[in-house]
């Protein structure tokens, strides 16, 4: 009996988590679009020629958060203070005396906040303070109280802010339907927080990996009450868990301080692991039907990428001197990305950063690696919009680029003005682009 209702939930899951495409196939309802991994299930109608900004609205506060969007309605977080200044781009934030050895702890109040605008309009439609508190860690001068993209459907969108330690829902209305508290994050070097939500039909996965404890955690949505929970060795992971269907049996797949860990998303038991990393993880993991795809990299380590085949459960981790096995596809050094997560388009799978690097996903041949106009960095992921790779670097330029074995821009154009800075991960519906800055949120067809 126990088997067979094991089989039914799992066989559940997976029907449900095929119709979350199809139903919302127009929203961008969680970070990177859920499931779609940054890619758009429906062609948009920006025109890519000419694009043009059809509204743009300031947003209170700071927040890296992606926009996301469910119908007409599209919902942002924020952590505002009166004292605290805006995010800095990479160059000047590294320059920041306050983040030079250790980020001071913060002593002013910040009000974390959900904000609701019109897709239609940009008008703020309504706002709802989540918390009011002092953040316990300081953050490094270029990250926010409020990077954690939340997630929706239908009916409810879910919150996340480490910085305060509160998980949250709200109805479309901006009614509070339950608020859970977790433990604040110690995160290395005071960097701050940054592993969004995932939202699998009737359960929300919260990764909390920092410097005191490494826990994924499964809650209801009905009322925020624990699933499951499981553990791993300690270290801060900035990643966003993802959701792969791994031959029939649905995963949550991890990547943390040494390691990809995969389990699975009904018990919460490991499935298999990949160790041997030097490094945590910045960016976030990106999967389709022929494997599992990943590359990270911080400073001084080896920067590793790798591709782990499907129907494989373990220790997957390559022994030394080796570079794949039966369950690795293949795997490199020098060639992991540091923040933007990267996309897979057919058979090409993309990195981005100062660079863009684009590599046969079945061998794992690099077919190009190209500096990005002006070198300068893109911390944002890229999204996806039919054969168009869609990237805006941190001044705000928006990359176009064609999909294919060979670096073509299509298009560049600017959004915003220079004392903006961009960190945020577009979304992109079918009516439109939406682009987050330090200061603002913009609407481009």
């Amino acid at each position: 009996m126990r088997s067979y209702l094991s089989l039914s939930l799992r066989a559940v899951s997976l029907f449900l988590l095929s119709l979350q495409g199809t139903v919302i196939s127009n929203d961008w309802a969680q970070f990177r679009g859920g499931s779609s991994l940054s890619v758009s299930l429906a062609r948009s109608s920006v025109n890519w020629n000419d694009p043009r900004t059809v509204w743009r609205t300031p947003i209170p506060g700071s927040g890296w958060s992606q926009p996301i969007v469910v119908g007409d309605k599209v919902f942002v977080t924020t952590a505002s203070s009166p004292k605290a200044g805006r995010p800095k781009g990479m160059t000047a934030g590294v320059m920041d005396l306050s983040t030079m050895g250790k980020a001071a702890k913060p002593k002013d109040s910040y009000d974390f906040q959900l904000l609701c605008l019109s897709l239609t309009t940009g008008q703020i439609l309504w706002e709802k303070t989540v918390a009011n508190a002092i953040p316990t860690y300081g953050k490094h001068a270029s990250n926010t109280f409020a990077t954690e993209t939340p997630a929706a459907n239908s009916s409810a969108v879910y919150v996340c802010f480490g910085a305060a330690g509160v998980l949250a829902a709200f109805d479309h209305s901006g009614n509070p339907l339950w608020q859970k508290s977790l433990e604040t994050q110690k995160i290395q070097n005071d960097f701050g927080t940054g592993s969004s939500l995932l939202l699998l039909d009737d359960r929300l996965f919260v990764q909390l990996y920092n410097e005191d404890f490494a826990k994924l955690l499964c809650v209801s949505i009905r009322d925020g009450k624990d699933m499951w929970m499981t553990s791993r060795s300690t270290g801060t992971s900035w990643s966003t868990p993802i959701a792969w269907n791994n031959q029939g049996t649905l995963e949550i797949v991890t990547g943390g301080k040494g390691s990809v860990i995969a389990y699975d998303a009904t018990s919460g038991s490991e499935r298999w692991k990949f160790g041997g990393l030097d490094t945590s993880f910045s960016c976030s993991i990106v999967a389709d039907k022929t494997g599992v795809y990943f590359g990270t990299s911080s400073p001084g380590s080896q920067a590793p990428i790798a591709a782990i085949a499907p129907g494989n459960t373990g220790d997957l981790s390559l022994a030394k001197g080796t570079k794949e096995s039966d369950a690795v596809m293949w795997s490199g050094r020098k060639s992991g990305a540091g923040m933007p997560s990267p996309v897979i388009v057919e058979d090409n799978l993309y990195f981005f950063g100062n660079t863009a690097t684009c590599y046969d996903k079945r061998t794992g041949k690099e077919l190009f690696r190209e500096r990005l106009p002006g070198g300068t960095l893109a911390a944002g992921s890229p999204i996806v919009d039919g054969d168009r790779i869609v990237l805006v670097n941190e001044a705000g330029n928006c990359i176009v680029i064609t999909h294919g074995s060979s670096f073509q821009i299509e298009k560049q154009f600017d959004i915003g003005s220079r004392e903006e800075v961009f960190w945020s991960t577009p979304a992109l519906v079918p009516s439109g682009l939406l682009v987050r800055s330090s200061d603002a949120l913009y609407c481009i067809r």
